[in-house]
Order: C-alpha cells, then structure tokens, then sequence
C-alpha cells in the first residue's frame, strides 16, 4: 500500500525550516582560512549565506486536516461526518519537531528529516495520533513556482516519503472513524506518509522567513514495501513550455476500478501559496501506443483515436483547490475499456487542442511503465562499516522479479582552484575519489517482491577532501538492458548518495589536540552554539559545560538534541569526544604550539554552569520563541539543542 490508498488522510499548512547555512559552502570548512564574516548574513553565497544563525530545526505550523476518504472512495470535508476534518497537525510537545539536514557540503539535493515526531491533536491539545518519521531525504526537486520564485527567493519544491513508526492513538480517536480503519488496515504499526513542501522564503519578506507551504498525506503501510518512496507508478512532464508539470505518483487498483495520482507536488503554480492561473483544460488518459518522447519545447498532438479518456483534471474548483485538497485526485468506477488497457499501458496527461480530434500531450508515464528506485538512498557510513541498501523494481505497478540491476560508482570530480583574489584561497576537492573507498557488487537481483540488495563496505580513506570530513561517493543504479528514460528529472540511472568518514582511530588518552580541529570546525560551523551557548573552540568552555556536552553526544542520532545537527561525525570521532569529556586534558602549551594550536589558560576541574543566562542567551531565547514558538529553557537539558 501506500499513502495514496485508502483509508487516507490529506493536510495542509506551513511548513518551518530554520536551515543554518554558513555549512553549505564548503570553503567555510576550511578552518586555516575561516573569517569571522563568514558567520553574518550575506546576499547569495557571499558571507554566511542567507541564514548563518540557523538552527536546523524544522516543524510543522498552522497546519490541519483537509479531508479524509474512506474504504470506498468517498471523500468527506465535513467534521460532522468525521471529527478528524479540521483537527491540527504539529509536531513534539514542547520543542521543536526536529531537524533538516544536509548530507554534506558537496551533496545538499537530498536533504533530510531527522528526529521529527508527527501528532495530530484537537484543539484543545487532545491526542488524536502521534508517530515518528523514519529519517528519510527528499526526492523529486521539481520547480513549482511560474514567477521565478518572487518573493519568496526559492521556486523549487520537493517530496519526502516515509513511515510514520512507533504509533500511538489517543482516546479520542476512537471517534473517528477514518483513523479507526487506517489502524485496522496498516501493518506493523507503520503509517504511510508524504509531504509535499514549496514556496519556501529565503527572503525577509511577507513575514514568512523560514516558512514554507506543505501538503501532506497518511495512509496504510503493507509489508514487503519500501519504507521511503511509494510503490507507485510514475508520471512525468514532457512538455517544457509555461505551465510545466513534473513527476508524479499514481495507482491504479484495477480490482476496484480505481485511478488516483498526486498532483500536489507537481502541478505548476503561480506563486509561493499554490495559486493556479492556468485555466486549460487536463485530462487524464491512457496512451494505446507506447510514447518514448524526451521533454521539448514543442508540440507533441496526439490523435484521439489513440487515447482512452478517463477523465478531466478538477483543479478549476477555485483558487484554495491545491492546499485543500493536496492536489490527489481520484478517479472511480472506471470503464472497463479503461481498467483493462491501464494494466499494460502507459498514463498521459494531455490538454485539450484547438481540434476536438487531437489532445497536446503534457506528461506521459514512465517507458514500458518500469519504476525503479532505491529505498534507504542516503547513507552515512564508518570504516569498516557495512550497509545494505534496498532496491525496488516494478513494471505497470507490479513487483519485477528477477531482473538484474547494475550498480556503479560515478567517476571522479576534478578539484577546483580557488581564485586568489576571492578569498579564502582554498582548493574545492572533488567527490567520488578515491574510487577504492567503497566496496560492493556490481549487479544484483530483485526477489519474488521485486526487491533488491546491495551491500556496501567502507574503507579506510584519510582526509581527501582536507578539510572536510571523509568523502561524498554517488552510486547509479538501473535496470540492466534498461532503455533510459529522459523524462525522469535528473535523468536515469537514480543515485545513491553516500557520505564514508575518514578512517580516525580512537587514541588511548585523547587531549585537546585531538579533537581541536573539529571542534573549531563545529564553532566556526555553528555560529547559534558558539555565540549564544558555548564556544566549541575554547577547551575552557568545552569543560565548563562537559555534563550537558556528554548528555547530547550520547543522544539516539534519530533524537533532534542529537550532536552534531548535520550528523556529519563520524563514530569514532564521537566517541573520541566523549572520552575527553570524560577526562579533559588539555596539552602543555610547548606541545599546543608545536601542533599550532593556541590555548587558553583551563581549570581542568570545572564544573557544569548551571548560572542563570546571560543577558545574550536570554535575547536569543526569546527572538527564537518569537520566530518559531519553541520553547527553550536554560538550563533545562531537553531543549538546549532546539534552537
């Protein structure tokens, strides 16, 4: 199943991401040449980017259910029909939900969620449900926005599909009955879940900083499918000029004469709130002869002799149709022409033409309707560690069994000279280098399920970015003897992006030396922690508050107080750290300045600062209530790292 299926649940709202950016331009980790401007804001990529004293947390605000439909597809808006109509949607109590991250410097296209907690309540605070998002990164990075995102400053959307786990239902859901049938239909007390985010506002404008538009998604979850996309058939837009539309999932339950595709994350829209001003007319229709065309500007017509019509697109609804309905559309009581033609053809999305006999042809499915995609696509991965990563194949909808996938590393990126007079002078080294780091078979086999695995060992690699932690190595896969498909965004094959950590063994009685240079990284990286709480780089301050540090580098890493908030250290790093804190010694300065590092004079027997904040920390506790309606309480060891 998938969250598409029935029973499902649709919401809508905003969406808060308060990324920290100084971390997003790779020369920033260059601590020989770090500049203390590089933590202020700055327009494009000058400075510290746009947000340099962000947080990373993300969270769910002004969001509530829409509507709900039930078993036998009939859509219900009204909450006298179902209390769950109108209830709200938010994320941990008391903190922010959790985070978003990027997986490196190098790879920031398949940023991520961590730590997030999903709840749907009443509005007086009762549980409806409550879940965890299993860590997934988005896919399917589209452009939405027609005017370029103006003024929001970012016109691309994305998707994140997960699994909502550990989910607990509140009394009160037991008065609805929806979630009553999601809970007697899903498996394993997993959710299906999808989130569609856009209009996000780089910009200080419309007092929407941070912010962005969501719409989300909850239905069944069944065994033997992948945990972070849905099994789904896939639709893409081919045609390339004004109003584009880009990928989109769909199922067709042939069983039940049932059609239903999410549009909510590719219909193109005006401006950053899901405003549609195209007033054409979109149908939805099944091609009887196979369509290989790549995207073009031009006009592709197409006979309608050749189409099966299922029916029209109802976004023409008014001006609201996107946020209240997600942009999910079903199709029911299709034709028998329909069912039996859509089990081994291809789904189009046309426009009506200037000739009642031609349609011009918008998005077409997927050649020969084949899907492929890895589950588990984002990896962090040790020396010595070994992973296995997931694959999935279907054809038409259904599982494709016993066919082989080829897996391949992507060659080296060359490393780029820094011009002199653009400082800082540092070198940008290139990714997927050495070829050796990983191991892994170069081909593997789906099973009856259609599945796949693959699995991948680290090995040792030292520093060959520098100054940056371990490497970036992308994986393509795709179907062996596959025709490539141009019309998928980015293109085939798919990628598996891996991060592998430097080779660091633990030494038996760390000092400051050993871990001086992460921890000015960590400073430099974070300006939130540096200036406000505790400054990495200082092996004083870094004793002072030992208690709290150990309490968040022992964290579960799914846990938002988790240390660090790119989850870019590697284990050993980690506990390396851990077993300074436990025993802080710092070098005799003769030996500090010999490794050319400056110390500062430290009282070795500190204790934890259980003082009452500054008055700098007190600012910053309220600007950020203020901006995210976190709540932060110094000391207090729960929400230290929730900025």
């Amino acid at each position: 199943m998938s969250y598409l299926h029935f029973p499902r649940i649709v919401f809508s709202g905003d969406f808060s991401s308060d990324v920290s950016t100084v971390n997003n331009d790779t020369q920033h980790y260059n601590n020989a040449t770090f500049e203390s401007s590089f933590q202020i804001p700055g327009q494009g990529a000058t400075n510290g980017w746009w947000n340099p004293e962000g947080g990373a947390t993300f969270g769910f605000q002004n969001c509530t259910i829409q509507q709900a439909t039930n078993e036998n597809g009939t859509t219900i808006t009204d909450p006298a029909l179902d209390g769950i109509i109108g209830q709200l949607v938010t994320g941990a109590e008391g903190r922010n939900s959790g985070k978003m991250v990027d997986l490196d410097p190098d790879q920031q296209m398949v940023s991520e969620l961590w730590g997030v907690t999903f709840r749907i309540l009443s509005a007086h605070n009762e549980l409806l449900l409550e879940g965890r998002i299993k860590p997934t990164g988005f896919r399917d990075l589209q452009r939405r926005q027609t005017n370029g995102g103006q003024p929001n400053g970012q016109p691309m959307g994305a998707s994140w599909t997960s699994v909502l786990e550990d989910v607990k239902y509140g009394k009160l859901a037991e008065k609805s009955p929806i979630l009553m049938a999601l809970k007697a239909k899903t498996q394993q007390n997993k959710i299906s879940i999808n989130l569609n985010g856009f209009g996000y506002y780089y910009a200080h404008a419309d007092g929407r900083f941070s912010l962005g538009k969501i719409l989300g998604c909850i239905g069944p979850w069944f065994e033997n499918e992948p945990d972070l996309f849905a099994p789904a058939r896939r639709l893409y837009g081919v045609y390339q000029r004004g109003q584009v539309f880009g990928g989109s999932n769909f199922i067709f339950d042939a069983a039940n004469a049932r059609l239903s595709i999410d549009l909510g994350g590719s219909f193109p829209i005006a401006d950053s709130i899901g405003t549609i001003n195209t007033t054409n007319d979109f149908y939805l229709a099944v091609s009887k002869q196979p369509l290989t065309n790549p995207p073009a500007i031009r006009n592709v017509l197409i006979d309608s002799s050749q189409l099966e019509i299922i029916g029209k697109v109802p976004y023409q609804q008014g001006s609201t149709w996107l946020n209240s309905t997600c942009g999910i559309v079903d199709f029911n009581l299709l034709s028998a022409d329909v069912v039996n033609d859509l089990k081994n053809n291809q789904l189009v999305l046309v426009a009506a033409g200037s000739s009642s006999t031609q349609y011009l042809l918008i998005a077409r499915e997927a050649i020969d309707g084949i899907v492929c995609r890895a589950d588990n696509f984002v990896q962090r991965i040790d020396t010595n560690q070994k992973v296995t990563v997931n694959l999935y194949a279907y054809q038409y909808g259904q599982p494709l069994p016993q066919t082989e996938l080829t897996i391949t590393m992507e060659p080296p990126t060359p490393d780029t000279p820094k011009d002199k007079n653009s400082p800082p002078i540092s070198i940008t080294y290139g990714n997927n280098k050495p070829q050796d780091g990983l191991s892994f078979a170069p081909s593997c086999q789906t099973n009856a399920q259609g599945m796949a695995q693959i699995e991948i060992t680290g090995n040792s690699i030292h520093s060959p970015r520098v100054y940056i932690d371990g490497q970036i190595y992308l994986l393509d896969y795709t179907l062996a003897n596959q025709q490539p498909d141009s019309a998928i965004p980015g293109a085939a094959p798919m990628s598996i992006s891996i991060h592998l950590r430097d080779d660091f063994p633990i030494p038996e009685t760390p000092t400051w030396s050993d871990i001086s240079d992460m921890m000015t990284q960590f400073a430099n990286l974070y300006p939130i922690m540096s200036k406000y709480f505790i400054n990495f780089a200082d092996p004083q301050a870094m004793i002072a508050k030992k208690d709290i540090l150990k309490f968040a580098f022992t964290r579960d890493i799914h846990d938002p107080i988790y240390m660090p908030a790119t989850r870019d250290l590697s284990e050993t790093k980690r506990l390396t750290i851990l077993k300074w804190l436990d025993n802080p010694i710092v070098d005799d300065p003769a030996t500090a300045a010999a490794k050319g590092i400056k110390l500062k004079s430290v009282d070795a027997n500190a204790e934890l600062d259980t003082a009452a904040p500054s008055e700098q920390q007190q600012k910053l506790v309220e600007a950020t209530k203020a901006k995210n309606g976190s709540l932060i309480n110094f000391p207090a060891l729960t929400n230290l790292f929730e900025f």
